[in-house]
């Protein structure tokens, strides 16, 4: 952690600021050219697997307002896995293509000038019909990429800042933003649109989640380096933005869902 982390915050609230008087000669010279814009959608061509999802089977649901009413953060995860139809019902409500504009596509989660800099990468621990690992949405293809098929429980877990329900979720959301998307159109306001952008993705699966019935906690907390390193990124051009982890719970009563008892508690 910087020891200059206020000033250093401050001065980025500063530069990141519009004021009238400023906007004309601000943005004067500044152009956007959609034609060569950057790519919108990122690939794994060699990925060691590749998983094609299909239109999810949409199961009944309750009522928008009881969702809403409903959502609350749960992690106290069963040993019991998701099947791969709510995992890609999930992956649909955070960025699920819903309308096509010729040159750019729609999604169900909004994002800045429709730039839609983000990306998913999922540490799967306990999905039917998936083998452990981690694991890229491709969005266009809408397919699953693995990257690496093997038990990355501990070094998910240590990276999402040694979180132990990291451990027993059945999948761990990590979104990143593929800063040039945006920052060609936007430059300093950019960042802030990332986060607005990431915090749209990680509502629509709270309450995706909390439709399906199963548990969902989006986490603020993660070690960069290490999850960089994990997802196989920059860490600069393209950076962790947001974390989530969803599994199976009893789904009887909030406060038993919300968190597992101490160890050394009986249950």
């Amino acid at each position: 952690m910087h020891p200059e982390w206020r000033r250093i915050c401050d001065e980025y609230m500063q530069a990141t600021s519009y004021a009238p008087e400023e906007m004309d000669e601000g943005w004067k010279d500044r152009t956007y050219d959609r034609a060569n814009r950057p790519e919108t959608y990122l690939t794994y061509p060699d990925a060691a697997v590749r998983i094609e999802l299909g239109k999810p089977d949409f199961p009944d649901a309750p009522s928008l307002w009881s969702v809403l009413e409903g959502r609350r953060s749960k992690r106290n995860f069963l040993d019991q896995p998701m099947t791969l139809n709510q995992l890609n019902v999930l992956l649909w409500a955070t960025q699920g293509v819903t309308a096509d504009m010729g040159d750019y596509q729609l999604r169900t989660s909004p994002s800045a000038g429709a730039l839609y800099p983000l990306e998913t990468y999922l540490i799967v621990n306990n999905v039917q019909g998936l083998e452990r690992g981690l694991y890229h949405l491709d969005v266009r293809g809408w397919a699953l990429e693995g990257l690496r098929l093997e038990d990355l429980r501990d070094a998910g877990t240590e990276a999402l800042l040694d979180q132990e329900m990291c451990r027993h979720s059945g999948v761990n959301f990590v979104w990143t933003g593929v800063i040039e998307r945006c920052r060609a159109k936007y430059y300093e306001r950019t960042y802030r649109y990332l986060w607005w952008d990431s915090g749209h993705v990680a509502e629509n699966l709270a309450l995706a989640a909390t439709a399906l019935g199963l548990g969902c906690t989006c986490m603020g907390a993660w070690y960069d380096g290490l999850m960089h390193e994990l997802l196989g990124i920059d860490g600069v051009e393209h950076v962790s933005l947001l974390t989530a982890t969803v599994g199976t719970i009893a789904g009887e009563d909030w406060l038993t869902d919300r968190r597992a008892p101490p160890k050394d508690v009986p249950s």
